[in-house]
Order: structure tokens, then sequence, then C-alpha cells
């Protein structure tokens, strides 16, 4: 999946709005392998004249909320809440553990309760 491209078979359930094509990538192969449709898109590119059609969700990080929020109306995950510093008494400087897990229950949850608020 590539920053700024959005699949034109299907609209996506989830819209990711990070700058960082890798960890779009990666986030969205853990969304895909749970059977959701996964759009990614930069926050330049999301500034034009995009329109998120069909996506429930939005997945960013906290310094990118509120451009989000001002941009779009659709409820927004932070993908900064399921990253964590490892437990196992490694030093400072390895990488960080991500709750995959928690972060897809997570998703799942905000997407099923905007579906419940949405007016019918």
């Amino acid at each position: 999946m590539l920053a700024d491209s959005l699949p034109s078979d299907r609209p996506a359930d989830v819209l990711i709005c990070l700058d960082n094509p890798q960890a779009a990538t990666s986030i969205g192969s853990v969304l895909s392998a749970r059977g959701l449709s996964v759009a990614a898109i930069s926050m330049s590119g999301m500034q034009s004249e995009f329109e998120p059609n069909g996506c429930r969700v939005v997945i960013t990080h906290t310094a990118m909320i509120g451009r989000v929020r001002n941009r779009l109306k659709l409820p927004i995950v932070n993908i900064e809440a399921f990253i964590f510093e490892r437990q196992d008494g490694s030093d400072a400087g390895s990488p960080k553990q991500f709750d995959g897990a928690a972060f897809v229950k997570r998703v799942l949850t905000v997407m099923s309760d905007a579906e419940r608020r949405a007016p019918r």
C-alpha cells in the first residue's frame, strides 16, 4: 500500500493518515489481515479535494489529530496509544512494542459505535 493511494474497487473502511509510508503499510497490513479494507493518505494529500467516501474511521497519530479532525468528520483512533516501551528490561534505545490485538479491537469498536450513532 502506498501513501496517497486509495482503492478504486471498494470504499475503504479505514483511512490511515500518516506521513510515514512504512508505518501506514504496516498498520494497513494488520487491518487488512482482519478483513478490513484500507486506504492510506499523507496529511499533504488530505489537504487537497480528497473526500473519504465510505471510510468509517481514521487512524493517525497525536500531532495530526487536530488537523484530521478539522478536515474530516470521522472518528479517530490514535495509533500512539498502542505503542509502548518494552517491559523486558531492554535499554531505552530498543524498538518499542505495538499492541496489535488491542489496536484492532479499538478500531472495530470505534467503527461499531459510529455505525450505531449514524442517522438512519
